[in-house]
Order: C-alpha cells, then sequence, then structure tokens
C-alpha cells in the first residue's frame, strides 16, 4: 500500500497536534520502538521488552513461511476439507478475520471458529463437521485457556469414537514453548505443533503462527501479505511515518476529550473492525485511561 499521499486533516486541533508530531519526530519515538525502549511507557521495562516481538512478526514469519506451506500441502494431500479452529479472544479472532475477508480459495479448507462455551455453538460444530475430514486447530498462547482445553478435550473424545487411536492426526497446536498444551500435544500425538515466539501478546499475534497457519489453510498468499506488512514495518522505522502520525493523532485527541474512535470500512473488511476494536480497547484501556472504539457506526 502506497501511504506516501495520504492527508490528515486536523481542523482545530491541527496546532495542537502538530506539537506533539514536532516532539515524536525529534525524540525519534519511531525507531526507539523498534529498538525496544521501555522508557517510552514505563521506568519499568517489566511486560514491556517481553511483549514487543510482534514488531518483527512479518519478517519472522516470513523464515517460517516453507514450512507453513509444506504442512498447508501435507494437510491437503490428506484430503482434509475443513479446519476447526478451537480459541479465545486474541487467538481466534484474526483467523475469523482472514477467513471473511478473503475467502477459501479453491482446494483449501474452509475454515470455521469456536470462541463460545455455549453448548449449542459446540454441538453444532459437532453435528456439522464430519470429524474424517477436518482438522483441529488447538490455539492458545499460555497453553492453558481452559475454554480451549475444554474445547479440545470434548473433540478429541469425539473424533477418537469416529476414527480411533489415529485422531490425534486430526490436530495440531499452536501455542507458546513449555506450555501445558505443548505437552498434551506430545501426548495425544498431534500431527504437528507450531511453537510460537513467546514475546508476542495474544492480541498482536495476528501475523505469527497464530494468525499466519489458519490464514494459510484457506489459501490466503501469505508471501504477498507478509512482504507487504514487513514493508510497511520498515516505513514505520522512520523519523516521519504516516503510521506514526497516526498513533500520534489518537492519542493527542483523546487527551484532549476525543476518545471516540471510529473506522468505516468497506463491506467486504467489515469483519477487521472486531479485530482493530479488541485491538485498540484492550491495548488503551488500562490505569483509568482509553480510548473507546465503536464499530459498525451507522
Amino acid at each position: 500500500m502506497d501511504t506516501k499521499n495520504i492527508k490528515i486533516s486536523l481542523g482545530n486541533y491541527k496546532e495542537e497536534v502538530e506539537k506533539v508530531f514536532s516532539r515524536f519526530e525529534d525524540e525519534n519515538v519511531s525507531q526507539r520502538i523498534y529498538d525496544k525502549d521501555f522508557t517510552l511507557w514505563s521506568d519499568k521495562p517489566t511486560e514491556i521488552t517481553n511483549r514487543l516481538d510482534w514488531l518483527i512478526s512479518p519478517q519472522e514469519t516470513l523464515d517460517h513461511l516453507d514450512e507453513i506451506n509444506s504442512f498447508v500441502k501435507e494437510i491437503k494431500s490428506a484430503k482434509f476439507t475443513h479446519a476447526l479452529l478451537l480459541g479465545m479472544g486474541g487467538s481466534s479472532l484474526a483467523p475469523e478475520v482472514f477467513r471473511l475477508s478473503f475467502g477459501v480459495k479453491k482446494g483449501f479448507l474452509d475454515l470455521e471458529v469456536l470462541d463460545s462455551t455455549d453448548p449449542g455453538a459446540v454441538l453444532n460444530y459437532a453435528n456439522k463437521l464430519d470429524p474424517k475430514k477436518t482438522l483441529y486447530i488447538v490455539s492458545t498462547k499460555s497453553g492453558g485457556t481452559i475454554e480451549t482445553l475444554s474445547f479440545f478435550k470434548y473433540f478429541f473424545t469425539y473424533c477418537k469414537e469416529k476414527i480411533g487411536d489415529f485422531a490425534g492426526k486430526h490436530f495440531i497446536a499452536i501455542t507458546d514453548p513449555g506450555s501445558k498444551l505443548e505437552e498434551m500435544a506430545k501426548e495425544f500425538k498431534f500431527r504437528k505443533i507450531f511453537i510460537n515466539n513467546p514475546n508476542i501478546g495474544g492480541r498482536y499475534s495476528v501475523l505469527s503462527f497464530f494468525g499466519s497457519v489458519p490464514a494459510a489453510l484457506v489459501g490466503v498468499d501469505l508471501k504477498k501479505l507478509l512482504f507487504n506488512a514487513n514493508k510497511v514495518a520498515e516505513e514505520c522505522k522512520t523519523k516521519k511515518n504516516i503510521n506514526g502520525e497516526l498513533g500520534v493523532v489518537i492519542g493527542q485527541l483523546a487527551k484532549l476529550g476525543r476518545d471516540k474512535l471510529t473506522f468505516l470500512y468497506s463491506e467486504k473488511i467489515i469483519s477487521f473492525g472486531t479485530w482493530v476494536e479488541q485491538l485498540i480497547a484492550e491495548s488503551t484501556g488500562k490505569n483509568g485511561v482509553g480510548i473507546l472504539p465503536v464499530e459498525n457506526e451507522s
């Protein structure tokens, strides 16, 4: 995406915001973010420096592209037609956005997402999907999310009844290293375990294994997606860039009382709003302050 010609119109807030623009550039904030300079947020590095590897996710996942593509080829060869992602929150939102925004490419897997503990929702997928042709993706960063592990136990038992001792070959795990899920995946002989970079928060994991593996299974061109994301990431390191300026505008206007944020989307990417809503609300809604995203405003 070419961002060079994007203009920001600030009206009466121009003078106030441009002061912050200047400070943003003078203090080289963009590069310091990529350098993991925790002093931008706090005088202590706790839960900051070990949560910033989402900044390098595009390149990191590109480095694993052959592994992901080889896995997808294996799954297609095994005649799987559907995938059911079992997850909550950040682990489930991004895959759903990819599925709804890009659709399913011919010859790839149709992806469904289970992120509700409503018994009716669980039974719906048990009745709807043929376990013999379904790949179950157990996705949790911590590896101990009770809802996700409960989904796994239910569907593994269900699959074993229908398939027998090879049920594990219908399951994969995406999790952090050393997690409870990693141990369970080995115990139950999962087909594949994707170990994610642990220094990425759940809601920021869209371009890590958590988002990229499900995206690849529905046929998203990961190479193109990640290359473009990496290109934008490089632009973000410069002192003056539209991405940093947008952040300044949102943050400074919130300080000035305009703390409601709305996005208008085309119909094709309407689901993107759900992901953005969680990302902004959960990231900024701390310590008695925050920005309130308004989704699908009419």
